[in-house]
């Protein structure tokens, strides 16, 4: 009986997912202010109707949780008026799903007729599966709030051109080390044509041996005029960050405002028109705008590189502003020189100094702003090894970040002092676990293996019921839509590029597990590496081995799910066949780093002949994107 009931609200919450999944995404792409009550009704009818053809004899409790999600929808409209209705109801039953999904696995596990060690592998398996679910939505509802929010408070929007009435001193500090000098040359340039008249711009190169590849910029910055101050500084201890300190001791004293600018990063002529304006709030810490990417267009690799970069740009870190809980990214951002040297500069440490540096400077009470419109582009990596390295780095940092300040995102009576607010906290302590979630598989991998191990040597038929199919049916194009969404929302219509997206996304599942496991049980720090800025030459084998891993692995987990595909019983789907699945699933995810690495690849070969490039194209800095961010205030 108790299953029964466990049954029944768990079909009642998933079979509303799909309803609720399309009301959010009608009206995203046809905004109105709420919803009908017709429309909810028979989004509720709908699912409660499915629910009560699957309840059996727990036909109450389906009606149950079905008033719940009408006193929700109730709580939703009165209260959350900044959000569209759907966001909180559909965020809201996925909560109920999973408590009660869980709760309704351990008791069909309980209920089987196994041996003690399967029902005790599986249950392991599921309290690892059920440890995921908070940490999985600790790391990603922040980031994806804009999914569900049809209004902002704070800013979105850079000033309008014009409306400065004073210009604060900024200096531009723009780190290098074994640079190619045309790349630099041309971030400088565009810095020479900056529509500002107070700024001066103090180039560090650190550790370049090289003369030929420094002695350019230090000519180029001499030609540039008096407002352009060159150091080659060997040595210098500290990577990027070490250069960015060392640029901090050469500051010009009347400068209030340092801008930095990665070496690549061509800024647009209005950068501090444009967000200057924003430090006459004396308490404001840092503005912050998006990565961006030029020349990619024509590239099927870095076309697919780029869609993945851009949605967390775009919408995840710029929906954690309306919290102030956004953070620095390195480049293309303007931070008030008071509060930075006031937190004590950039962190030599952490392979994430820029992120690293805005838990101080927010843990001092400054507030931050982060937009999503584009002022600056930079190159993405040519070839995979570069894209794993660059993802690398992004990933261990945020752990870094977690072990040196762990005690600032405590609850307040067990906190060390600062003026973090709860939200910071629970942002900041998000964004240091977003990569961690990896970490949970690999444990579960040996469980896994054990308990399918066990199932074959016992012989055991562990039949899956009708509502874990059903759920799965259900939940998977849910995701998929609102993944689709996401895309939609940042400009990106293509379906083959959201796939090529997915598949850049994909490639990247082993560099980040790697990352963070370096992260947390390295004992030596991982060396800072930079994202080269030369020329990538076709390299057919480096470009196999920069992804060898994930093709092994990718063999292993396919030859793994075809050897079990012939125990499986698919006219019957039992347990063994959802484990077959799941490890072909597996295996093509892997099979996305070598596609990417070999797509990479191709690339490189063909511009290697010019004649088989297609045009290039570089969008306009301020593009009109369809982002909710861009929404009523």
């Amino acid at each position: 009986m108790l299953r029964e009931s466990l049954a029944a609200g768990f079909l009642v919450s998933v079979l509303a997912i799909p309803g609720m999944t399309t009301l959010l995404v009608a009206q995203h792409l046809h905004p109105w202010e709420t919803p009908s009550r017709s429309q909810l009704a028979i989004v509720g009818v709908w699912s409660l109707a499915g629910a009560l053809v699957f309840a059996g004899t727990s036909q109450s409790i389906a009606i149950a949780i079905a008033s719940l999600g009408i006193l929700v929808t109730l709580i939703c409209r009165r209260f959350l008026r900044a959000y569209y209705v759907s966001g909180p109801i559909l965020l809201a039953i996925t909560l109920v799903s999973l408590v009660v999904g869980s709760a309704w696995g351990i008791s069909f596990i309980l209920s089987l007729p196994i041996s003690w060690i399967t029902r005790i592998l599986m249950l392991v398996n599921g309290a690892l599966m059920v440890f995921t679910l908070p940490l999985g939505l600790l790391t990603l509802l922040p980031t994806q709030s804009y999914l569900f929010r049809k209004r902002w408070y704070r800013p979105r929007h850079p000033l309008p051109s014009g409306t400065l009435t004073s210009y604060p001193k900024v200096s531009f500090h723009v780190p290098c080390y074994a640079e190619p000098p045309n790349v630099v040359c041309e971030t400088l340039n565009a810095l020479s044509r900056m529509q500002y008249p107070n700024f001066e711009v103090i180039v560090v190169d650190n550790n370049t041996k090289d003369p030929s590849l420094w002695k350019p910029l230090e000519q180029h910055c001499a030609a540039l005029g008096e407002r352009f101050r060159f150091f080659h500084v060997d040595p210098l201890s500290g990577a990027k960050a070490g250069a960015l300190n060392f640029a901090l001791t050469q500051t010009d004293p009347a400068t209030e405002i340092v801008a930095n600018i990665d070496a690549d990063y061509v800024a647009a002529p209005d950068f501090l028109e444009r967000l200057v304006g924003f430090f006459d709030d004396p308490n404001l810490g840092f503005v912050q705008t998006p990565h961006d990417y030029r020349s990619w267009f024509g590239n099927s690799y870095q076309r697919a590189c780029y869609w993945e970069y851009v949605p967390n740009y775009r919408l995840g870190i710029a929906s954690l502003s309306e919290w102030v809980a956004s953070y620095i990214i390195g480049t293309m951002c303007l931070v008030r020189k008071s509060a930075l040297e006031e937190a004590g500069g950039w962190a030599e440490w952490c392979l994430t100094e820029d992120s690293e540096c805005a838990i101080r400077i927010h843990a001092l009470g400054y507030s931050s702003i982060f937009l999503p419109q584009t002022f600056g582009r930079g190159l993405i990596p040519e070839n995979f090894h570069g894209y794993k390295k660059q993802r690398f780095r992004w990933a261990v940092g945020p752990i870094q970040q977690l072990k040196k300040h762990w005690r600032l995102f405590l609850p307040t009576p067990f906190a060390a002092p600062s003026k973090l607010t709860f939200w910071q906290r629970v942002f900041e302590f998000s964004h240091s676990l977003q990569e961690s979630n990896t970490l949970i598989a690999l444990v579960m991998l040996p469980f896994g293996l054990s308990t399918l191990s066990s199932i074959l040597y016992h012989q055991e038929l562990i039949i899956i019921p009708s509502v874990v199919w059903i759920s799965i049916a259900v939940t998977i194009p849910s995701s998929m839509t609102l993944r689709w969404l996401s895309y939609r929302l940042v400009g990106c219509y293509s379906a083959k590029d959201m796939f090529g997206a997915t598949l850049a996304s994909l490639s990247l599942v082993h560099i980040r597990m790697v990352a963070s496991l370096t992260g947390w049980f390295s004992l030596k720090p991982p060396k800072w590496e930079r994202t080269s800025k030369f020329k990538a030459l076709p390299n057919q084998l480096q470009a196999l081995k920069s992804a060898s891993v994930e093709s092994l692995l990718a063999i292993l987990f396919l030859s793994l799910g075809c050897v079990l595909a012939f125990q499986s019983s698919f006219a019957q789907p039992d347990i063994l066949a959802m484990i077959t699945f799941g490890l072909i699933a597996t295996g093509l995810a892997y099979l996305s780093a070598p596609i990417m690495a070999i797509l990479a690849e191709y690339q490189l070969k063909q511009e290697a002949h010019p004649s088989l490039l297609r045009p290039t194209f570089n969008h306009e800095f301020h593009a009109d994107v369809k982002v909710p961010l861009s929404s009523k205030r």
